[in-house]
Formats: structure tokens, C-alpha cells, sequence
């Protein structure tokens, strides 16, 4: 007998989660340490040209993430900031995930390849977190990749990839696999919902002893809210708004809301100012009651369930909201996963966790499928690097 046939590893692990505030992804190789990548979410139609001219002279300057652009049987797109500040995209909240996925993936692969120097040749496995209401929808993704990987174009000319493994999870999926992972046969005797509450969707998976649903999805994300305070107001765009109202929190002071008011006058912008935050409080109060009543709805009892996990960051900011909804119920946040540091410098926090906790699951299980001895302890070594940043 001739010795069995050498199975070569991907080139590159590739998790995402499509988020409707930014895609964010965990990249790394077989041996290799985690990187982390984000991506604004929009994506525009552009001609091959105009793209060119955009981002020849920045190849090299510029971070890939940020003149990402591929283009596939003829069709062309910019992705994330390109298409936000060049092409003045819109996020798309209202377009399925899978329809602008397609494109996130190809550019994404094209970034990764970038950020780890890897030839344009290659292959990649793929794990991706979707809306459970969405779910279905993976399957449309698939046929469309494996046309497409073998040639796409790139800012940096024509990239080659195969797809050596594809597999989608609903979101809040890689939080429940690290819980799963921390406690152990217990999950088998237990009821435990998992929460996900991002800026698009508000999402809810149950497990009944190990047994995991189809899971729910509203739209009820962060986007409703504000929807919310731009009904109480005139004059403000979402994007300026998410950003001051995350970035105050609980703090309702004017110094957030300040560079939001267009007054000519102090006393004028004053008045703006207090607007705004009268607006938020009321559009807060009423978001919280829509989405806890939603939860009401969809999740088993209280008698039968015996612990929540809440993740996502509109979970983080109505944090003391959804503690008191479950009052009654062990709240695990963000599922104790926790991010390592050196994954954190874009400073996303709990926004990862769901994205790392799937990573995680993923890269062990694309290792396991080539390890040796020695790989196997190059995992480990490298486990602990990641852990302790």
C-alpha cells in the first residue's frame, strides 16, 4: 500500500456575522494568530473603472478593509467604507442579509488574504452567522460563492479561492457553542434562551436540553429606536444619531447630544439639545416596552426557563431594561464569553463575542480535521497567547 494522500489545511479560517451595524469577522490560519476585521455595512453598484480610479493610488496606504471592492460574473461592487463615504451607500437594513452577503464575503476573503499576506491563490473555510429568520436563506449563498470563488476580481487584480468547508449558524449561535463548551453535560438538562439584540434584528434561540429551535426574529434591533427619536425630532440622520445615543448611554448629559443641534445661537442649541434628550428618553422607554413584550411572547415560561444569555451591543445599552425584565431568571451576559485583548483594538467589546465564540468552534473543528501532535500543540500554545492578549 502507498501512503495515504497529504491533506493540505486552508489557507485561511474565516468566521463572519453580518451584523446590520458592520460586518465583523475573525480571521486566521491553521497555525496562525486570530485577527479580528471589521467592515461598515454598506454595499453600492459601481463600474469596474470608477472603482479603480478610487483606490489604484491607495493600494499599500490605505488599511484593505477600507477600499474593499471585488466584482464577480460581471457585476461590480464597492463594500463597507468605500461604498459609505465614495459612493454614498445606505446600510440596506431593509434588503435580506444574504443579498449583500454575497459581496461581503468575497471582499472579506480579499481583506483577510491582505491582512494575513497570503497569495491570491488559496482556499478558505467558511462559518457565518446569519438571523434565525434568514437562516434558510444560506443555502441561496452556497451555488453563488462556489460560481464565483474560483475567479473574482479584487483591488489587487484577479483572486482565485476554494471553499474547502461552509457551514451558517443563527446568530447568538457562537455564544451558545462557548456556553455549551463551559458547562458541559449540564446543557442537557437544561432550558436556556439565548437573546441577540444588534442595531437591525433582536433575535431569540431555545435550547431544551440540548435540543436548539428554529429560533425568532424582529426587527425590533436598534434601528427602532431610532426610528424612534427621529419621529420626535426633524433635522437628524441615524448615523449621527446611534452614535451619540450609544456613546451616552445612561448618561443622558447635553455633552453627547451637543454636536447634533444646528442652532446658529447657544440658547437655540440649548433648546435642540433638550429636545434630543427628551426625545430619546420617551423613544427608549417605548422601544424597551416593545421589545420585552416581543420576548414575552416567543420565549417558554418562566417556570420553565432556567437560565438567559443576553448578547449583542442594543443588548449592552438596555442592559438595566432587560435585567429587570428577568428578574426572576439567571441572566448570563454575552454568555461569559470573554474577547482577548489583542482582538479589541477597534474596540467593538461584546459586539465580537457572538463572531469569536463561533471562531473559536470553528477553527477547532478545521484543526481537528488536519492535526497532528505537533499542530495539536501548537493549538494550544497559541489558545493561551490569544486568552492572555
Amino acid at each position: 500500500m502507498g501512503r495515504p494522500k497529504r491533506v493540505v489545511p486552508p489557507a485561511m479560517i474565516l468566521t463572519l456575522d453580518f451584523g446590520g451595524s458592520g460586518l465583523k469577522g475573525i480571521v486566521q490560519t491553521v497555525d496562525g494568530m486570530p485577527q479580528a476585521l471589521y467592515m461598515e455595512p454598506e454595499v453600492s453598484l459601481a463600474s469596474l473603472s470608477s472603482l479603480q480610479e478610487k483606490t489604484e493610488s491607495n493600494l499599500g496606504r490605505a488599511y484593505p478593509e477600507n477600499i474593499a471592492w471585488v466584482g464577480a460574473a460581471g457585476e461590480y461592487r464597492a463594500v463597507g467604507y468605500l461604498a459609505a463615504s465614495r459612493y454614498n451607500a445606505n446600510p440596506g437594513l431593509s434588503r435580506k442579509k444574504y443579498e449583500s452577503a454575497f459581496y461581503k464575503i468575497l471582499a472579506a476573503i480579499w481583506v483577510a488574504k491582505e491582512k494575513l499576506k497570503l497569495p491570491d491563490g488559496g482556499s478558505v473555510s467558511l462559518a457565518l452567522l446569519l438571523p434565525p429568520g434568514e437562516f434558510e436563506d444560506s443555502q441561496l449563498l452556497l451555488p453563488m460563492l462556489k460560481a464565483a470563488l474560483p475567479e473574482f476580481i479584487t483591488p489587487t487584480g484577479t483572486m482565485s479561492c476554494s471553499l474547502t468547508s461552509y457551514e451558517c449558524f443563527p446568530e447568538g449561535g457562537g455564544i451558545y457553542l462557548n456556553y455549551c463548551k463551559q458547562v458541559g453535560e449540564a446543557i442537557k438538562r437544561s432550558v436556556v434562551a439565548v437573546i441577540s439584540v444588534g442595531y437591525r434584528n433582536a433575535s431569540v434561540l431555545v435550547s431544551r436540553r440540548g435540543v436548539v429551535d428554529k429560533g425568532r426574529t424582529t426587527n425590533l434591533g436598534m434601528v427602532r429606536l431610532v426610528e424612534l427619536v427621529m419621529e420626535r425630532t426633524s433635522g437628524l440622520t441615524a448615523e449621527s444619531l446611534v452614535g451619540a445615543i450609544a456613546a451616552a448611554g445612561n448618561d443622558m448629559s447635553a455633552k453627547h447630544f451637543w454636536k447634533l443641534t444646528t442652532s446658529s445661537t447657544q440658547a437655540a442649541r440649548q433648546a435642540e439639545v433638550n429636545k434630543i434628550i427628551e426625545a430619546i428618553s420617551q423613544s427608549r422607554l417605548e422601544y424597551a416596552i416593545a421589545l420585552t413584550s416581543w420576548l414575552a411572547e416567543v420565549l417558554p415560561s418562566r417556570e420553565e426557563l432556567d437560565e438567559v444569555i443576553i448578547c449583542g451591543g442594543t443588548a449592552d445599552y438596555l442592559k438595566q431594561e432587560l435585567n429587570d425584565c428577568f428578574r426572576a431568571t439567571p441572566v448570563v451576559w454575552h454568555g461569559g464569553v470573554e474577547i482577548p485583548p489583542l482582538l479589541n483594538e477597534q474596540w467593538l467589546g461584546s459586539r465580537l463575542a457572538d463572531v469569536w465564540g463561533l471562531s473559536a468552534y470553528h477553527a477547532a473543528k478545521v484543526r481537528a480535521s488536519y492535526a497532528g501532535g505537533k499542530t495539536a500543540r501548537r493549538q494550544v500554545k497559541q489558545e493561551a497567547v490569544v486568552q492572555n492578549g
